[in-house]
């Protein structure tokens, strides 16, 4: 069985392992949760290209930042450059999202699983899982929202770097959007993160507690 874990900005990795509920409880909820961790391997991959996408992206616009709008062949250049590296980066967070959203409908396997377990205690123990993994779920969709929100802010940014209208003062006001907002997926993070440690928590906790119950 696997563990979650997280890799910045957007990535945690589920650790299943190994438990000891009644026999077919304990395999049925393995199951699942192998399921879910399986589900999300397309999500686990494009963390490391989402991430050196990123850095290009953040390199490019630095260098953006230096240029001015005498130099506009250069600067047209460069504009065009980072926005494909933003288009390639949001493709990359679909592809995530698609994985996650697969994952958490298997959910309802756990509501399934819960109903017919008889045990109180096993079906408390099950209950603490779902949770978790619901209010982890729910901190990654709202992290997307953010994110997204973020990346139409940096968009609208580069266009007003090449737009002859924009002056100084409206570009340093949308840069300051942009860092506020980046400031929001950075918090988004945080609480996805910590949950995501709470979710193992809970599950080395719910493992250990129903072992010695068992023995």
């Amino acid at each position: 069985m696997k563990k979650w874990k997280y890799v910045v900005p957007l990535c945690f990795v589920l650790l299943l392992s190994a438990c000891s509920f009644g026999e077919k409880t304990e395999e049925k909820l393995s199951n699942i949760l192998t399921e879910i961790y399986n589900l999300e391997a397309d999500y686990r991959d494009v963390q490391t290209q989402l991430a050196e996408t990123e850095q290009k992206e953040q390199a490019n616009f630095q260098s953006m930042m230096e240029l001015t709008k005498d130099q506009k062949e250069e600067l047209t250049a460069q504009v065009e450059k980072t926005a494909q590296l933003l288009e390639e980066r949001l493709v990359l967070v679909e592809k995530e999202a698609t994985s996650i959203k697969n994952a958490s409908d298997k959910l309802t396997d756990i509501d399934v699983l819960l109903s017919e377990t008889k045990e109180e205690s096993e079906k408390a123990s099950i209950q603490q899982i779902e949770e978790a993994l619901k209010n982890r779920y729910d901190a990654y969709n709202n992290l997307t929202e953010q994110y997204n929100t973020l990346a139409s802010l940096q968009e609208s940014l580069y266009d007003m770097l090449i737009d002859e209208a924009a002056d100084v003062s409206t570009i340093q006001k949308q840069v300051e959007e942009v860092n506020k907002q980046n400031e929001v997926v950075k918090q988004s993070v945080e609480k996805f993160n910590d949950l995501t440690s709470e979710l193992n928590k809970i599950k080395d906790e719910v493992f250990t507690a129903l072992q010695k119950e068992n023995k």
